[in-house]
């Protein structure tokens, strides 16, 4: 890359590539993107990025690779790259759902359809929340109510009384440090 075209990309970089350290680093991020295949995608940015000798063996490429990649600052930099490289595609995006769409014949024909409907007219839904608030006498006395429901269906199949209720009191118990 040519000073003047690695200057005019820099200036277009945003904060995490700008970030990087070298501009050997800023280079290995555009040359992940530029590799011919996913196979040794690491070892060819490490190489066409300027990294090594020219002697230096593929094992060596693809430790430099892998260091690189692996790299905090390397991976925040790929992040911000991903998503100004696919922002760019939202134009060849469109122009292929475009001819999805009008080709009925396509076996993904509808779904085209339904994806574009989805995301320009989404469905709408909606919850209504009641929220109702009943001070401590209504419950004590619906609580009544209840054992008193519960009391009349048990005479009514047969059970002859049933068992109190189990009252007690409780409280918090701190937990205990671990060991």
């Amino acid at each position: 890359m040519s000073e003047a075209a690695d200057t005019e990309a820099n200036i277009e970089d945003g904060p995490a590539m700008r970030a990087l350290a070298t501009d050997r680093q800023r280079a290995f991020v555009r040359a992940l993107f530029d590799a011919p295949s996913k196979d040794g995608r690491v070892s060819w940015a490490a190489r066409a990025a300027g990294y090594g000798t020219p002697t230096s063996s593929d094992k060596v490429f693809s430790t430099i690779g892998a260091r690189l990649h692996t790299s905090e600052p390397i991976q925040r930099a790929i992040a911000e790259h991903s998503a100004r490289v696919l922002r760019g595609l939202s134009p060849s995006a469109i122009k292929a759902l475009e001819d999805l769409i009008a080709n009925p014949l396509h076996r993904d024909h509808a779904r085209g359809i339904a994806m574009v409907l989805e995301r320009s007219d989404p469905i709408e839904t909606r919850h209504n929340v009641t929220v109702e608030h009943k001070d401590e006498r209504q419950l004590v006395a619906a609580t009544k109510e209840v054992i008193e429901r519960i009391h009349a269906l048990a005479r009514r199949v047969g059970v002859p009384q049933l068992a109190p209720p189990i009252d007690g009191d409780f409280s918090v118990v701190p937990e205990s440090p671990a060991p």
